[in-house]
């Protein structure tokens, strides 16, 4: 019995950040005076027209966000996107290839992209899949030079 197989894994999921919502805060003070601005002649009821509908836009990048997702376990690989979702049992996997910044899950049918997955995360991947793909080193964090004082 191998290392892999004797250690329980652990489902990993891999969905964007937090701090991507900031991005919609952003959409919303953008969006909401081109929404809702008259354009003086009629008063109040100029306000709600058809650009009113730009304060969709904001909504759409939130329900991206929330939705967008990679889960990985033992069972297989669940790619969860805007309008649908994937589930990929392990037999139906191949293996994984990586296209500049983008992984991909390969498949006997064709490939599929794996949303939020970087490539620094193909350890964990690796991990979650509890033995199916090869073990992959852990990346080891870059960090910025330190600025020292010339003498």
């Amino acid at each position: 019995m191998t290392s892999a197989a004797a250690s329980p894994s652990v489902a990993r999921t891999f969905r964007l950040p937090a701090l991507a919502y900031l991005v919609v805060l952003f959409l919303v003070f953008g969006t909401a005076p081109l929404a809702f601005a008259g354009d003086g002649s009629q008063g109040a009821r100029s306000a709600l027209g058809p650009r009113a509908l730009l304060i969709l836009i904001p909504i759409l990048a939130a329900v991206f966000i929330a939705r967008t997702r990679t889960v990985v376990d033992e069972t297989g690989v669940s790619v969860r996107a805007l309008f649908g979702t994937r589930r990929l049992g392990w037999p139906q996997i191949r293996g994984l290839s990586v296209t500049d910044r983008t992984v991909y899950l390969v498949c006997h049918d064709g490939s599929v992209r794996l949303p939020c997955v970087r490539i620094t995360d193909l350890a964990a991947v690796s991990k979650a899949s509890g033995g199916r793909l090869p073990e992959v080193v852990e990346a080891t964090p870059k960090y910025a030079p330190s600025r020292q004082r010339r003498r």
